[in-house]
């Protein structure tokens, strides 16, 4: 996975049309962290952070953070949801005075 974020990263600053000094420079992220980042994906939340606010992804970031809106809120939720629906009855009215 980290290796998969730091390629995401990599993806949008080239992208961007930047260099890793262009990137370093803009973040004020150490070019060796840089590096070290694009290589191997370690690199400390702040640095990270400067590097996902300076490429523009900041807000995609945390909103994958976030749990989708219909998930459920409790596990007796999330159970209940697996249980099956039952269906419903149709009542037909008729008319008996045609």
């Amino acid at each position: 996975m980290l290796r998969e974020v730091a390629d995401s990263l990599r993806t949008q600053r080239s992208t961007l049309g930047w260099r890793q000094e262009d990137l370093a420079q803009r973040s004020g992220v150490a070019i060796a962290t840089l590096r070290r980042f694009e290589r191997t994906g370690q690199i400390g939340f702040k640095g990270f952070s400067k590097l996902l606010v300076t490429l523009g992804l900041a807000d995609n970031f945390l909103a994958g953070l976030k749990p989708p809106s219909d998930a459920p809120t409790s596990i007796a939720a999330f159970l209940a949801a697996d249980q099956p629906v039952k269906p419903r009855l149709r009542v037909r009215v008729v008319n008996h005075s045609e």
